[in-house]
């Protein structure tokens, strides 16, 4: 016999909307331009050649097979799958249902449920795990992206191995990646936008304006998908203002720019919408959620009127408040492992996903990784007060890394809720991003050439490697609690450090 947790906050929102229902050119950026990238040449002499380092390949194929290993199992809906599976398919029967976060993740999981025929309704038990290999493929597509988000942020070809491995080997990433979960595309869309716009500062011309619209559209899939997301758009203008400012873009070449920035994520996430609408035509668990006038355009609602028209606009913004409403609400809940956001970077308080018989999925990072970043930031903390000179040619990534944990961390101080480990998720990126360039500049990895994999000494080499080691030790160590393995009870006390693990 199997028992699941049932998910989040969700279920204390929904239970109270049944309850309410009954009742009724200067382009290059002096700071992050890297000597071996230099701007692209002449259109004349330039030859688009795609060269792939041996690197990203390998840590590509290892992402793919740790997350898309027995991504069958469990065959139960674990932990929130209870809610994105159902909202996915909802699509499927067209019935309206409501959800506190925009449905851009919720429509990609739906068309990769059609597009592989899956047969799961909302009614049956079926846990539809073929959905799963959706976020799997987005959690492997995510270490790669992060590779090359370092590679833009002046990290050579050993620091960018180095940071994506440390994200190829943290259990919490591993796990929210294998289930019917939107976060690791909305860590994807939202590196992936900060990607292609750092890229498109070191271009001119169509390169240019192919990654600006590549970096607003991917910033507007981001926030289509959850409401934090925007701080993909938000770091990209920060970045785009300081630049423009510094250099003295002229107003003829930063307006486009502004323009593509602003326009082309609010035309992405109204469109988003408009697809959601479309697909959701009848009535359903939802209705509560939306005002009367709402309701009166789905059939089979009460209030339905045929001759009932609302506009899009109406319809957009009525949506929005009443997911506004909803997050707002959800201040007086409570959950068993929500924990305080101050809490986040020491991994206190992880999260309880599924049990079995003698089989467990924790929400939990790796230690090694989570641990020994606070270590790591120390030590690159200090290293840069005697040894400013190391990091010259790094000040401008390293502040724009500060800038970009402080902006996706912060902000939860303010906010209520219950919330959850995986709320720190953008923050232990950027945290991994900094600790790596500030490690390799202080122990020399920071140098590319023909002999990328020869390190200036022994003990940088040792201390490159052993890192490595350790953290793909702590990953196989916690792997049978990530991949729900049998586990007796001595296995699984041994895996719980902490009392507050529990």
């Amino acid at each position: 016999m199997e028992c699941r947790v049932t998910g989040s906050v969700r279920s204390r929102l929904l239970d109270r909307s049944a309850k309410r229902a009954a009742g009724h050119a200067g382009q290059n950026a002096t700071t992050l331009d890297r000597p071996d990238f230099p701007p692209d040449k002449p259109a004349k002499a330039a030859r688009w050649r795609l060269k792939v380092p041996p690197e990203l390949l390998w840590l590509t194929f290892l992402t793919a097979v740790t997350r898309l290993s027995a991504i069958t199992h469990p065959r139960a809906i674990v932990f929130d799958e209870v809610w994105f599976r159902e909202y996915a398919l909802h699509y499927r029967d067209g019935t309206y249902y409501f959800d506190i976060h925009p449905p851009l993740g919720k429509l990609l999981l739906a068309g990769w449920a059609k597009l592989f025929g899956v047969s799961a309704t909302v009614q049956s038990h079926d846990p539809a795990v073929a959905i799963r290999v959706l976020p799997a493929l987005a959690g492997t597509a995510l270490v790669a992206v992060f590779y090359l988000l370092l590679r833009e942020l002046t990290a050579s070809r050993r620091v960018a191995t180095f940071g994506a491995a440390l994200v190829l080997l943290d259990n919490a990433i591993l796990v929210e990646s294998r289930l019917i979960l939107v976060d690791s595309m909305l860590l994807l869309f939202g590196l992936g936008a900060l990607t292609c716009y750092l890229a498109s500062r070191r271009r001119t011309g169509r390169a240019h304006w192919i990654l600006l619209t590549a970096s607003a559209v991917l910033a507007g899939m981001a926030a289509s998908t959850k409401w934090s997301g925007l701080t993909a758009l938000g770091l990209i203008g920060l970045v785009w203002f300081a630049q423009t400012l510094r250099q003295r873009v002229s107003w003829r070449l930063a307006i486009p720019q502004a323009a593509v920035l602003v326009v082309v994520p609010a035309l992405l996430y109204a469109s988003v919408f408009a697809i959601h609408f479309q697909l959701l035509p009848h009535s359903g668990p939802g209705d509560a959620f939306m005002s009367q006038r709402f309701q009166s355009t789905l059939v089979g609602n009460a209030s339905y009127n045929p001759a009932a028209s609302t506009s899009f606009p109406d319809r957009f913004i009525d949506l929005n408040k009443a997911m506004n409403s909803a997050q707002i609400s959800l201040n007086s809940s409570h959950h068993p492992y929500s924990s305080s956001w101050l809490s986040w970077p020491f991994m206190k308080r992880p999260v309880y996903y599924w049990t079995g018989p003698k089989e467990y999925i924790y929400l939990q990072g790796n230690p090694v990784v989570w641990w020994g970043l606070l270590v790591g930031a120390f030590v690159v903390a200090l290293g840069w007060m005697r040894r400013p000179e190391r990091f010259e040619r790094h000040r401008g990534p390293m502040a724009l890394l500060g800038v970009a944990w402080v902006v996706n961390f912060l902000p939860f101080a303010t906010i209520v809720r219950p919330m959850f480990l995986y709320h720190y998720f953008f923050a232990f990126f950027f945290s991994i991003a900094a600790v790596s360039i500030g490690l390799g500049a202080l122990a020399g990895w920071m140098t590319d050439g023909e002999a990328v994999w020869k390190f200036p000494s022994r003990r940088s080499a040792a201390l490159y490697w052993g890192i490595l080691t350790v953290a793909l030790a702590g990953f196989v160590f916690f792997a049978p609690i990530s991949y729900g393995l049998p586990l007796s009870d001595g296995g699984l006390s041994a895996r719980i450090w902490l009392d507050s693990w529990r």
